[in-house]
């Protein structure tokens, strides 16, 4: 029973999963953030963002809960309804089922990840952009004027960064950074369809030895040279 009405499910209601894979002709410049969980990346991004929009004369966006509106917007649904992907949480068959009777707007976890995807790329390929999270350097890594950074820190270090904001004991808050990068990864390995390598960053910082401002300046550095903002320079 289960499994008659999945399949009708699918063949009503889901539709191939964009191919991350396949080359992008867009030219960018995109910007993508992804970081462990207490590696604040808010405020790099910010920073990374008024520098580039002075460098180049044009205005560059940092997204992060624009995509999810977006994407909200594409399905006509209330982000709240779909913020559950994020967290890499799925709908169990019943739920599906279930959401799918009894709503005229039901989608299914399949067609708003592919949504969420193609909302990334559209930002991607309009160019001027920093994407924090949301699989962006999956989804942007084949568009020629890219790059891509990582924020990393120690369990321990990040943990205590967050201590601080949630004014929670120290185990409790490893249990959940650990929770949340396993939970990242879940996103951008699905994306990847596999297990995704350090080797698609172009660079990978250390929150906790390198302050906001030096990771900043280290990506103009480096973006320069390797031709996002213009004529490239062969490095060496």
């Amino acid at each position: 029973m289960d499994n008659v009405l999945l399949k009708y499910m699918e063949k009503r209601f889901e539709s191939k999963i964009i191919d991350p894979k396949k080359k992008m002709f867009c030219e960018g410049p995109v910007v993508t953030i992804s970081r462990e969980c207490g590696c604040t990346a808010i405020n790099i991004a910010n920073s990374l963002a008024a520098k580039l929009s002075a460098k180049t004369g044009k205005r560059w966006n940092v997204l992060t809960k624009e995509i999810l509106e977006r994407s909200a917007k594409e399905l006509n649904l209330d982000p709240a309804k779909i913020e559950y992907v994020f967290n890499s949480k799925e709908k169990s068959t019943w739920d599906e089922i279930l959401a799918a009777l009894s709503s005229k707007y039901y989608q299914s976890d399949k067609k708003i990840k592919k949504t969420i995807a193609e909302v990334v790329q559209s930002f991607a390929c309009k160019g001027n952009c920093i994407i924090i999270g949301r699989g962006g350097v999956v989804l942007t890594n084949d568009i020629e004027r890219s790059f891509h950074v990582k924020l990393q820190a120690p369990l321990e270090w990040r943990a205590a960064q967050l201590q601080k904001i949630y004014k929670r004991d120290i185990k409790e808050m490893l249990e959940y950074a650990d929770e949340i990068d396993k939970k990242r990864e879940i996103l951008r390995n699905y994306f990847n369809k596999e297990s995704l390598p350090n080797t698609v960053f172009d660079v990978i910082y250390n929150s906790k030895n390198l302050s906001e401002d030096h990771i900043v300046d280290s990506c103009l550095h480096l973006m320069e040279r390797k031709g996002v903002l213009g004529k490239q320079i062969v490095m060496g």
